[in-house]
C-alpha cells in the first residue's frame, strides 16, 4: 500500500484532481467532514478535498478563516488530499457557523461553562459503512435526529480491514449526517489495528485531534504518533477513554486514570465521571467474560470515586446494561450498524439487554444521567421488533453529588423535566437507621434493592406489585446480617420500566 505522506500540498491536490475528487456526493470538493472538541474554546476540523481553508464565524457572514495543515500521520484510505484545521481562541458556549469550499452552512458549538448541565451525548460502537452494512445509514440518521452535542464512537469504526479502504472513506461520509454539527469523539477498537496488512491506526489518528492525548506502552508500531487514549471535560462531566489492551497499556492507563479521576472527584464543578472504550469489562455476549484485567481496574476506580458512575463499551455486537458494579453502570452499545451477535449466559449483574441496531442516548442533567437505548432500523439478527426511534431500554443514574450533598429532607418542588423516577437516601451517610425516598410519575410494580460494593444484592427493601404515583419512603434498618457492616452500598429503585440507582455510605 503506497504512502503519500511525503507529498507536498500541490502534489496531493493534483492527485486529487486527477482522480476526480473535486466534486463529491455533496456537490462540493470537501467531504468526510467532522470535528473534535479540544478544549473549552477550541475545536479541530478534518476533511478531504481540494480546499485547504475553513471559513467560520458567529453568523453565516463567516468573518474568520483558518488555513488547514497536513495531518500527521497521513490517512491512506485514498489519495485525499486530507486536511486538519485547528480553531482556537473561540468564545465559550458559542454557536459558530462554518463552510468549507463554499459548501452548505453548518454549525458547531463550543463546550458550555464547566459545571453546567443539560446536554445530550450519543454513544455507539461497531459501526462500519454503508458499503458493507445496509443499516449503517439508518443508524446515523437516528443519531442525527437526536441532535447530540457530541458522539462517543466506541471503536471498530469502519471495518476497513475487512471490507477494503473504500469502506473507510464511506464511513466518514455516512456519519456526515451528524458529524458536521456534533463533535465526533472516538475510541479505538481492534479492527483499527489488529490487521496491519489491510488497515492500521494511522488511517484514524490522522483524522482526529484528541484533547489531553496520551501514549500507551506496548502500542504497536503501526499505530504511530501517540493518541492511544485521552480525556476531556464537558459541562459537569469528565470523560476518560481507555486504550486497547496492548502489553502494559491497561496497567499504565489505570495509574494515570486514577490521578485524573481523583482530580475530578475533588472538583466541585464536576458531578460525573464517565469512561469509554472498545473492550467490555462486563459482558454476557460472545466475548466471554469480558476483559478481566480491565474489570479489576474499573471496579477499583469505582470503589474509590463516587462520581465515577458510567462506563461505555462496544466490541460485543448487541446492547447490554449492568446493575451498578462498585457504583459503575456498564453499558455495551455495539449496535452502530454492523452485524449483530448473540448472548452467552444470564449473569446476576445483568439489568437489561437486546439484540438490535440503534444508539444509546444520554442526557446529562443536574439530577442525574438519563439513558435511553434507541431503536434503529431492523436487520438480520434482531431478537426484538421495535419502531425506529422508540426506546428499547431506559434508566437513570442519580447524581452522586446531589445524593451526598443535598438537603436532609425530600424536596417538595416538582421533579425535573423529563425525569419519571427519582430517589435519594437521607441521611447519607447513614448510621443505624436511614430512609430511602423515591418519587414516581407513573404507578406500577415497584422493587427497591440494596447492593454491596461487589454488586451482590444484600437486601430487598420493597417488592410491591403496585405503587401509586407520588412520593414514597422505605426504611433502611441495620438490624444485623449483610447490612450490619459499615461501608459503601448501592441502591436501585425500579417502578415499571423506569430505574434509578445511587450510592449509600453506612457508618458506625
Amino acid at each position: 500500500m503506497p504512502s503519500i505522506t511525503g507529498f507536498g500540498r500541490a502534489a496531493r491536490l493534483l492527485v486529487g484532481v486527477a482522480l476526480g475528487l473535486i466534486l463529491t456526493e455533496s456537490g462540493h470538493a470537501a467531504d468526510e467532514i467532522h470535528w473534535t472538541i479540544t478544549g473549552q474554546t477550541s475545536v479541530t476540523f478534518h476533511w478531504r478535498g481540494s480546499a485547504d481553508t475553513i471559513r467560520f464565524g458567529l453568523s453565516p457572514a463567516y468573518d474568520l478563516a483558518v488555513q488547514a495543515q497536513t495531518p500527521l500521520p497521513y490517512p491512506f484510505s485514498s489519495p485525499g488530499p486530507f486536511w486538519e484545521a485547528r480553531l482556537t481562541g473561540l468564545d465559550e458556549d458559542a454557536l459558530y457557523h462554518y463552510s468549507i469550499d463554499n459548501g452548505p452552512d453548518h454549525t458547531f458549538r463550543t463546550p458550555p461553562p464547566r459545571g453546567t448541565s443539560d446536554f445530550v451525548v450519543y454513544a455507539l460502537g461497531d459501526v462500519g459503512s454503508s458499503i458493507a452494512y445496509s443499516t449503517v445509514a439508518g443508524v446515523q440518521t437516528l443519531v442525527a435526529q437526536g441532535s447530540p452535542d457530541f458522539v462517543l464512537a466506541l471503536g471498530d469504526l469502519t471495518y476497513g480491514n475487512s471490507h477494503g479502504q473504500p469502506a473507510v472513506d464511506r464511513h466518514f461520509n455516512d456519519v456526515m449526517t451528524w458529524s458536521q454539527d456534533a463533535a465526533y469523539m472516538p475510541a479505538w477498537g481492534n479492527h483499527e489495528w489488529d490487521s496491519p496488512a489491510t488497515d492500521d491506526l494511522r488511517n484514524y489518528k490522522g483524522r482526529f485531534d484528541l484533547p489531553n492525548a496520551q501514549t500507551s506502552p506496548g502500542s504497536p508500531a503501526v499505530s504511530c504518533c501517540g493518541e492511544d487514549w485521552y480525556w476531556f471535560d464537558y459541562g459537569n462531566a469528565r470523560f476518560i477513554s481507555y486504550p486497547e489492551p496492548w502489553s502494559e497499556a491497561l496497567a499504565d492507563w489505570f495509574a494515570r486514570a486514577s490521578a485524573i479521576m481523583a482530580a475530578a472527584q475533588a472538583d466541585p464543578a464536576l458531578h460525573y465521571i464517565v469512561t469509554f472504550g472498545h473492550r467490555p469489562a462486563y459482558t454476557s455476549g460472545n466475548y466471554s467474560p469480558g476483559n478481566l484485567t480491565l474489570r479489576g481496574h474499573l471496579d477499583s476506580l469505582g470503589a474509590r470515586h463516587s462520581k465515577y458512575v458510567l462506563n461505555l463499551t462496544g466490541h460485543d455486537h448487541n446492547y447490554q446494561r449492568s446493575h451498578p458494579q462498585f457504583g459503575v453502570v456498564h453499558v455495551t452499545a455495539g449496535i452502530g450498524g454492523s452485524g449483530l451477535s448473540p448472548f452467552r449466559d444470564n449473569p446476576a449483574w445483568l439489568a437489561a439487554r437486546a439484540i438490535h441496531r440503534g444508539a444509546l442516548r444520554l442526557r446529562f442533567t443536574n439530577a442525574g444521567i438519563e439513558g435511553s437505548a434507541m431503536c434503529g432500523p431492523a436487520g438480520s439478527g434482531d431478537n426484538l421488533s421495535c419502531t425506529v426511534g422508540s426506546v428499547i431500554d431506559a434508566f437513570v443514574i442519580a447524581s452522586p453529588v446531589l445524593d451526598a450533598q443535598g438537603p436532609e429532607e425530600p424536596s417538595t418542588g416538582p421533579m425535573p423535566s423529563g425525569v419519571s423516577l427519582s430517589a435519594r437516601v437521607v441521611p447519607n451517610p447513614s448510621g443505624r437507621n436511614g430512609t430511602l425516598l423515591f418519587e414516581t410519575r407513573q404507578p406500577g410494580p415497584a422493587r427497591v434493592e440494596l447492593f454491596d460494593a461487589t454488586g451482590r444484592c444484600v437486601q430487598v427493601l420493597l417488592d410491591s406489585p403496585a405503587v401509586q404515583a407520588g412520593r414514597h419512603s422505605v426504611d433502611i434498618v441495620r438490624s444485623g446480617g449483610d447490612t450490619a457492616r459499615p461501608g459503601v452500598y448501592f441502591y436501585r429503585v425500579r417502578v415499571g420500566d423506569a430505574s434509578v440507582s445511587g450510592r449509600l455510605l453506612i457508618v458506625e
